[in-house]
């Protein structure tokens, strides 16, 4: 009886440890550049240009150009490939310093044809931009 007890603890104990594992840093940066290009697919520009890089002051004028830029990028794909059918995020890398990241994403087309192309990221105040 006794190690019927033994055991069963041993199966919590090892249930316990198994849900504490640490989160993927990998995981989520890959899921914050697919984010930003789904925000790219659907056509909210305005949030794609705020995951950019920029400093924390920038005028109007230019953010206004970033935005009409991200506009003709889609208006091109949507002549050339029938537009952005779907993001996949292929493979993420973070550097060593926890600072810097690279993220693959897959680019679905509406002609069926697909693209890699690389993100890099970089960490401010904890929240990941497009370089």
């Amino acid at each position: 009886m006794r190690k019927l007890i033994y055991v069963f603890f041993a199966f919590i104990l090892v249930g316990v440890v198994a849900c504490k594992e640490e989160a993927d840093p990998t995981v989520a940066v890959g899921n914050v550049a697919k984010k930003y290009y789904d925000y790219l697919r659907v056509g909210k520009y305005d949030s794609f240009v705020c995951g950019m890089n920029l400093p924390p002051r920038v005028p109007d004028s230019y953010r206004s150009q970033l935005t009409d830029n991200a506009k003709m990028f889609m208006a091109q794909m949507r002549e050339e490939h029938n537009g952005i059918d779907s993001v996949k995020v292929r493979r993420a890398v973070v550097d060593s310093t926890g600072r810097g990241a690279s993220v693959f994403l897959m680019l679905h087309y509406g002609d069926k044809s697909v693209e890699q192309v690389i993100v890099p990221l970089v960490k401010r105040d904890s929240i990941w931009y497009m370089r």
